[in-house]
Order: structure tokens, then C-alpha cells, then sequence
């Protein structure tokens, strides 16, 4: 399962053994070189590196859904302060081309049972390069190519009276980097504590409408990582992923499931 190669990938990685040397008189092809740095470790990108970063690479790409992932890249998290689960899935991310770092955004979320579509929108404000000690550098990382977090703020909307309805705001972060010659990845391995270690986290609250006093928290995740990081009193098996079953009545009974609750229902025709 994912999880559990998410879990034993460091060990795994950091175990392997060394390669054996070449033959004598056969070339082996060098690594690519790390891209040049951005910025200074720790430091913040200027406003005109930051805009020409968010002009050629789309980050958006790192939480849009891709269809062939499945329930792979669904953003699990918790809506309330009893862990009532919440399902997020961006189906639409849509660059804004005269402004670099905003993107037009569309989904559907699941609470309570009920599937809500949503649009809104997200913004990148701040790009800083993480220090050494913040990336949690892989020993196999030959590139070592430079890790980077970028946070901004997001606002979604239910755009059906179904459901829940309401509004989320909040707080987004994710770390990444810029492989040489590739297209953006997730770092889901740091020691970040805006992503609460690695990836991509939105943490903010719900609101019934933007006039409400009342906010309720909400923080979603990709991955299992929530597992891990929000409801700390899961059972993490050596081998698997056993969620404790008092949790079952908030939402987390099924976390394996094979279910595409996001997608559209055809109707059989007769």
C-alpha cells in the first residue's frame, strides 16, 4: 500500500546498498546537475524571482487531481474538533496568466456523507527556500536539488445549497522542488513546520457565509499523511495502516476504499 511505501521508503533508501564499481573502460553517464539555487538557504525569493517562478512553473499541477491516480491523490483531512473526516479533490486548476501564483480552482468535497462541488480560488504570495536541516535531504538524492516552500492563501466556496455548503479560507503550503530538466515535484519528506512536515497542507476553517462569527477549523492533507500528523491516536502498524476504530463514527472507517466518490454518476440508458 501507499502508505506503507511512504513509510519504509527513508529506511529502505537509506539501507540500500552501494553499487558495485564499473567495469574498467565503460563510461556511465554523469548525473544531471543541480539547478542553480533561487535563493540563499532560509532566505525568501524577491517579488521578480518569485513572479518568474510562478510564470513558467505551474504549481498547480501538485494538487489538481489526475485522473489516472485514483484515490491516490485525494486530500484527506478533518472538518470540527471531534476529527470528523474531510475529502478534498481538485478537478480544475486554471493558471491566471496576469497574475502569476493565482489559480482559478473547482472540486468537489466530502463531510457528513455528502458530496459538495466547490470553486474558489488560490494564491502563492511567498516562495522561501528551506535550509539544509528544513529539506531532510535523501542520501540517494544525487541531484540535490533545491527545496522550496511557497504559501498563500486560498478561498472556496460550495457552489450547491447540497451538503455543506459554506465557505473555507485559510492558509495554503507546499514544498517542492525543481529537478533539473523536469516539471515541479512535491517534497513529502521535509521537516517544514508551515507544511507540517513535507507536501501540501491547507489549513484554515469553515464558515456557513462570510458574514458568520462562527468559524469552524478545517485542515486537509494529501496522501495518508494526516494519519500521521492530525490524529496522532491512529494505529500505525509496522506493516500497514490500521485506523482505530473509534474513529469510525467521524468518517475514517473506510480509508482504504476504492471508492471515486468525485466522479460523475452516468446514467444507464435504456
Amino acid at each position: 500500500m501507499r502508505f506503507h511505501l511512504l513509510l519504509a521508503a527513508p529506511v529502505l533508501l537509506l539501507g540500500a546498498a552501494r553499487p558495485l564499481s564499473p567495469p574498467a573502460g565503460l563510461a556511465l553517464p554523469h548525473a544531471a546537475p543541480a539547478p542553480a539555487a533561487l535563493a540563499a538557504p532560509g532566505a525568501i525569493l524577491s517579488n521578480a524571482a518569485r513572479q518568474a517562478l510562478l510564470a513558467r512553473a505551474n504549481l498547480g499541477k501538485l494538487w489538481q487531481h489526475q485522473p489516472q491516480s485514483g484515490t491516490e491523490d485525494v486530500l484527506n483531512g478533518c472538518f470540527g474538533y471531534d476529527g470528523r473526516r474531510l475529502e478534498f479533490v481538485f478537478t480544475t486548476v486554471q493558471p491566471d496568466a496576469k497574475s502569476p501564483g493565482r489559480y482559478r480552482v473547482a472540486g468537489k468535497f466530502r463531510c457528513y456523507g455528502d458530496v459538495t462541488p466547490f470553486r474558489g480560488s488560490i494564491e502563492l504570495q511567498q516562495v522561501q527556500r528551506l535550509t539544509a536541516e528544513q529539506a531532510g535531504y535523501y542520501e540517494n538524492d544525487k541531484t540535490q536539488a533545491p527545496i522550496y516552500c511557497a504559501t498563500g492563501s486560498f478561498a472556496l466556496r460550495a457552489s450547491s445549497s447540497a451538503g455543506l455548503g459554506g465557505q473555507f479560507s485559510g492558509r495554503v503550503a507546499l514544498d517542492f522542488k525543481l529537478p533539473p530538466g523536469h516539471r515541479p515535484e512535491l517534497a513529502i519528506y521535509t521537516h517544514d513546520p508551515a507544511t507540517r512536515n513535507g507536501g501540501l497542507l491547507f489549513d484554515g476553517e469553515w464558515r456557513e457565509d462570510a458574514a458568520a462569527e462562527t468559524a469552524v477549523p478545517a485542515l486537509w492533507k494529501q496522501g495518508t499523511a494526516v494519519t500521521r500528523q492530525v490524529l496522532a491516536r491512529f494505529d500505525i502498524g509496522e506493516r500497514n495502516a490500521f485506523v482505530n476504530p473509534k474513529y469510525a463514527r467521524v468518517g475514517w472507517n473506510d480509508f482504504w476504499k476504492n471508492d471515486e466518490w468525485w466522479a460523475e454518476r452516468q446514467l444507464a440508458r435504456r
